[in-house]
């Protein structure tokens, strides 16, 4: 496919309509329709002929009519896809996609691959007498994926929601949706229409990054699981150039929640001795605040030096060592440490009579 091919069938996914019902008769745009909406996106505009091999040569654009007086839509509908030579290993794999895919592809490539992982479960069953094949099937007791770094019961995302939040990524649409704030049991009177930008999985937990255009340059976090009346729009999705997905989560560490400007943090770790007369290493040895922090060898313990961005996760990571750490700087760090250790002193020591 040329650049200029792929220009043209990437508009035309942004501006077709999309049906939901296939069967509906009066979905769809016609051909002067358009043609109209293309030259708001690129100039010259293709022929009708080209237009419509462009069109006719892709899954998920159908059209209602005869030649001169279709209507064009867009729709999740997608040719069926099989795997002809399973073998063990591709059985193997599929099954170990399986078990991740849900959080990671959109609702209609899973409804595509569902027969296939049933195909390749039945593959793996019909040779487990068989070495290589027995191997195989025995795998997925070998391994294990735990989502949370904390023993707790993880939101649950219903399925209509990841479908409808997943067709918008996949297919460049607008999202309705209402949001239950946190602490709140019922949604928020407002509606909501705004575009999904990504999705991310943070230790269990599904969130939406979305964005729009009244508000240009920011970007909204809302957990997938109070996402309410989450309908896909039939409108193109305002697209955001500087987005970076990656770098939204990682280097604005916004997922980390509210972080702050960066700190050189300076902490003490104790490493007390145990009855065999070894220190009790410290985490903070292993798991690293910061990929060029340093440590210096102390009595009983280290001083970590570390440049860091202050977080909602951060000062809970630290709070869960509180008990072996001192924050030695910077000073408004450590005066928050004190007043916190002052609230659980009032809430657990015994008071004078």
């Amino acid at each position: 496919m040329s650049p200029s091919q792929a220009a043209l069938l990437d508009n035309l996914l942004k501006i077709l309509p999309y049906a939901a019902d296939e069967e509906a008769g009066n979905c769809g745009i016609s051909m002067s329709e358009i043609r109209e909406r293309l030259a708001r996106l690129q100039d010259p505009v293709p022929q009708d002929r080209q237009i419509r091999r462009a069109m006719e040569n892709v899954d998920s654009i159908g059209f209602h009519g005869a030649t001169r007086d279709r209507r064009w839509y867009r729709t999740i509908a997608r040719s069926q896809f099989s795997i002809q030579n399973m073998n063990v290993n591709m059985a193997m794999a599929m099954c170990a996609l399986r078990e991740v895919a849900e959080r990671y592809l959109p609702a209609v490539v899973l409804d595509d691959l569902a027969a296939t992982f049933e195909a390749a479960s039945a593959y793996l069953a019909r040779h487990r007498p068989h070495v290589d094949g027995g191997d195989a099937a025995n795998w997925s007791r070998k391994t294990l994926r735990i989502d949370s770094t904390h023993p707790m019961v993880l939101p649950r995302v219903e399925p209509e929601v990841y479908r409808q939040v997943t067709h918008a990524l996949y297919y460049g649409r607008k999202l309705g949706f209402r949001n239950t704030p946190f602490g709140e049991k019922q949604p928020s009177p407002r509606a909501y229409e705004m575009t999904p930008l990504g999705m991310v999985d943070r230790a269990g937990v599904l969130y939406m990054v979305a964005w729009g255009p009244r508000k240009p340059g920011r970007r909204f976090l809302f957990r997938m699981d109070r996402l309410s009346e989450v309908r896909l729009l039939d409108e193109p999705a305002d697209l955001d150039p500087g987005f970076d997905l990656r770098e939204y989560a990682v280097k604005e560490e916004a997922l980390n929640f509210y972080p702050e400007d960066e700190i050189c943090l300076v902490l003490r770790a104790h490493e007390p001795m145990l009855a065999d007369g070894k220190p009790r290493r410290h985490p903070l040895r292993e798991f690293w605040l910061a990929a060029d922090q340093t440590i210096e060898e102390a009595e009983n313990g280290f001083v970590l030096h570390a440049r860091v961005r202050p977080s909602v996760m951060l000062w809970q990571l630290l709070h869960g060592h509180a008990s072996s750490i001192e924050i030695l700087s910077p000073p408004a760090a450590r005066a928050r440490f004190a007043r916190e250790a002052q609230a659980l002193a009032r809430a657990y020591l015994p008071t004078d009579a």
